[in-house]
């Protein structure tokens, strides 16, 4: 295998990744939902000044004649997990928006969500109505001062089913309220992350394959999105007050902040098979085939484009 990695080094024709880029190694992933032979990751990354990590989960599925969408499985891992928190809204034809997302030991982050009305009635960005309806853009009813109870009975629900429904959507008012900005994280630890946002911030949808210079900025909302096996789905915080333009924010899509370090075990724990918590780039090395599963020592090597981790170095290699 030494003389296999020697011809490597010489055959590198691939592009280098930074050392913030990352390969999805599916054997590594510790928290499943879901049976079949066809896979997903899903990716998350927070930007709220706390741990530098993107967590990730599997999703697994049957049937070579079924698609199912980014929300199918958004929806299906928030379900059973015990750490990821969906708050999404039916906002029209094109189905749901992602409004927030919230991560903690045992979903402990659902006791700590409140929405504040009285913010939101006092921003000007919300073109939603509450007491008059805005026919303008579609809106054919209104929640008036029910409001708050509306809101508060989404999120008691929404701590068993880890997912809060935002009662004020387009399906019941012909035009969906996009305060998103106003639902927060209140008397929480350091250890529940959440982010919702829409005009201050808002969740970056990125769609690919195992390696993160493939994710490419989606042009579909999660409802329209259909995955293949060895997809990835990466959500990205992303801030919009930001200097665009600038090294940390793309002037196009907005996305700010280059990808962390993924976190496969999440709040330590012992997962799948004792694989290891957690494990730096630095400890991993070794040559791994696009779909990231890894090549055994030894192993005759096909022709083909390989992905070489040696550290924080990751290169795109190719094999004649």
């Amino acid at each position: 295998m030494r003389k296999n990695y020697l011809s490597i080094l010489v055959l590198v024709l691939g592009i280098s990744l930074t050392a913030n880029a990352f390969v999805i190694e599916w054997d590594k992933i510790e928290h499943w939902v879901g049976n079949g032979p066809n896979k997903a990751a899903l990716v998350v990354q927070f930007d709220d000044g706390g741990e530098e990590k993107a967590y990730v989960w599997g999703y697994r599925w049957s049937g070579s004649d079924i698609q199912p969408s980014g929300e199918d499985m958004f929806r299906a891992i928030a379900t059973e997990s015990s750490d990821l928190y969906l708050f999404t809204q039916y906002t029209g034809w094109m189905g749901n928006t992602v409004c927030g997302i919230g991560y903690s030991p045992d979903n402990s982050i659902a006791g700590h969500i409140e929405y504040d009305f009285d913010s939101a009635m006092d921003d000007p960005c919300i073109s939603f109505n509450w007491f008059s309806a805005n026919t303008t853009l579609g809106q054919t009813s209104i929640p008036g001062w029910d409001t708050p109870d509306l809101c508060e009975a989404a999120i008691d629900e929404a701590k068993s089913t880890h997912i809060l429904e935002h009662p004020i959507d387009a399906r019941n008012y012909g035009y969906a309220c996009y305060d998103y900005d106003h639902w927060n994280k209140v008397g929480a630890t350091a250890a529940m992350r959440w982010h919702a946002g829409w005009y201050q911030g808002y969740w970056s949808y990125w769609v690919g394959g195992v390696d993160s210079e493939s994710l490419s900025y989606s042009g579909l909302g999660y409802t329209s999105r259909k995955l293949t096996d060895g997809a990835v789905d990466a959500w990205k915080y992303t801030y919009l007050d930001g200097p665009v333009g600038s090294n940390d924010i793309d002037g196009v899509t907005g996305a700010s902040t280059p990808w962390h370090e993924l976190d496969y075990a999440h709040f330590n724990s012992t997962g799948i098979d004792n694989t290891p918590a957690v494990v730096s780039m630095r400890d991993r090395r070794g040559l791994y085939r696009l779909d990231g599963t890894r090549v055994q020592e030894g192993s005759r090597l096909l022709p083909g484009v390989y992905i070489l981790i040696d550290g924080n170095k990751v290169k795109k290699i190719a094999i004649h």
